[in-house]
């Protein structure tokens, strides 16, 4: 599938199309400080003495945190956050009615995404075909 929804905060602060650094295999600080503390900051891990975090268990941090927050990610790659976070379903469904796709550059009503998304399963028909 290459859209789903994810309930996150209200104020996850990872950037839009940028791959969720969880979902990427990583074993500590690199050349990518700046994304590991961020990280570290969004998924409440403590910081050592030279500003690393600690990643107590790697398994449990893949997914973002949750919360009360609607937000479209793509699954595409190995996933991001593709839309802000909403307070509610209806009004992400009214934005990606205007800004995502369904698939390649297919769009769908506000309804349509309320339906895919509620069922977890984004797709678009053209005739008897689906594209997923």
């Amino acid at each position: 599938m290459g859209r789903e929804l994810k309930r996150v905060p209200m104020d996850f602060e990872w950037p839009l199309k940028k791959v969720w650094w969880g979902y990427q295999h990583f074993s500590g600080c690199g050349d990518d400080c700046d994304e590991c503390r961020l990280f570290a900051k969004i998924k409440g891990q403590i910081l050592s003495e030279n500003q690393c975090p600690h990643y107590p268990e790697i398994e449990a941090l893949k997914e973002p945190p949750k919360g009360e927050g609607y937000q479209l990610w793509e699954t595409t790659s190995e996933g991001s956050p593709s839309s802000p976070v909403f307070a509610s379903l209806d009004e992400l469904c009214e934005w990606c009615e205007e800004n995502a796709t369904t698939f390649a550059d297919f769009k769908a009503t506000k309804e349509e995404w309320k339906q895919m998304l509620n069922d977890d399963f984004v797709f678009h028909k053209q005739g008897n075909v689906i594209f997923i």
